[in-house]
Order: structure tokens, then C-alpha cells, then sequence
């Protein structure tokens, strides 16, 4: 069954959504609800109802997160179902990224299995739906900071939450 829940934290309001009682996207803070909501919708499909409870305690994690404290997710299951092999596992090695590390594409590829896939990987952390849970802000280019989906300006300001001088 497919889920959903869209709470406030200090930066804005974040939706989760899963499956089956795993999460497959995430939302970074919006200014309101309804923003949140419609960035949810754009992948869930008809189907999916609203289920706080659904969630255990992630929402409360996420708004410690955003509320600045050292707070992990690699505990937090997946689902990476709708993703090929290879992206599926960079996003599951990039999960495992610890709070206020980062690492670069090329290390994330070797993490994933894939020796020379630092483009491969980038591209994978391009897709993710999962931000936060899988924190691609700390996939880092060898040269700089790379890319990030969300805008840069994004990147900046969740690795200098987590203490990174950027």
C-alpha cells in the first residue's frame, strides 16, 4: 500500500512517501503543505492516502535533522525497487555517508562496486528521490562540490548545517 505524510520543521514543510512500509521519496522543506504535497505527487501515482503513522519515527528525525542536530538515517528502509541495479546500490552506498562526511563520486562508485563509474554515480545521485535519507548534498565532484539537483545553493546550506565549511 502506498502512503504519505507532510509535517513542518524549521526550515518548511517535508513529505515522505512509501511502499510496503519502506520510504521511496522525500521532499526538502517547501514553504508550505501543499508545496510539499504537489512535490510528492509529481511521483506517487492515484492510490496513495495520508498515514502519519506510517512512518515510525522518521518525521521526528527529520525535524531534529533540520533542527541541527547530528542526527542519522542509514537505518531507515528503502525502496529502491524502481531503480536499475547500479543506481540502486550508489544510492544504498551513499545512505551510508555519515553526518557531516562527505565523499566524492569516484569513492561512491567504488563503494557501489563500480571501480570507474564517478559519472555512473553522479548520475545516480541525480535521480534520487530520497534526499536527506540518502544524503546525495555529501557527494562532493574530486575538484569542488559538483552538482546537486536541488540547486547549490541547497548543497551549501545542509553540509554547513552538518558543520562543513563551504
Amino acid at each position: 500500500m502506498d502512503c504519505y505524510t507532510v509535517f513542518e520543521t524549521v526550515w518548511g514543510w517535508v513529505g515522505l512517501a512509501a511502499r510496503d512500509g519502506k520510504v521511496r521519496a522525500s521532499t526538502l522543506p517547501r514553504r508550505s503543505r501543499e508545496e510539499a504535497v504537489a512535490a510528492l505527487d509529481a511521483g506517487l501515482g492515484g492510490g496513495c492516502v495520508e498515514d502519519r503513522h506510517a512512518f515510525a519515527d522518521v518525521p521526528d528525525r527529520l525535524r531534529a535533522y533540520f533542527s541541527g542536530e547530528r542526527i542519522g538515517f542509514d537505518d531507515v528502509e528503502i525502496d529502491l525497487s524502481t531503480q536499475p541495479p547500479f543506481i540502486a546500490a550508489v544510492q544504498r552506498a551513499a545512505q551510508r555517508i555519515p553526518y557531516g562526511a562527505v565523499t566524492t563520486y569516484r569513492d561512491l562508485a567504488r563503494a557501489a562496486g563500480c571501480a570507474r563509474g564517478a559519472r555512473a554515480a553522479g548520475s545516480a545521485m541525480a535521480r534520487n528521490r530520497l534526499p536527506i535519507i540518502v544524503p546525495c548534498h555529501r557527494v562532493v565532484a574530486s575538484n569542488g562540490l559538483g552538482g546537486f539537483g536541488q540547486g547549490m545553493e541547497w548543497k551549501r546550506r545542509l553540509l554547513r548545517l552538518e558543520g562543513m565549511d563551504v
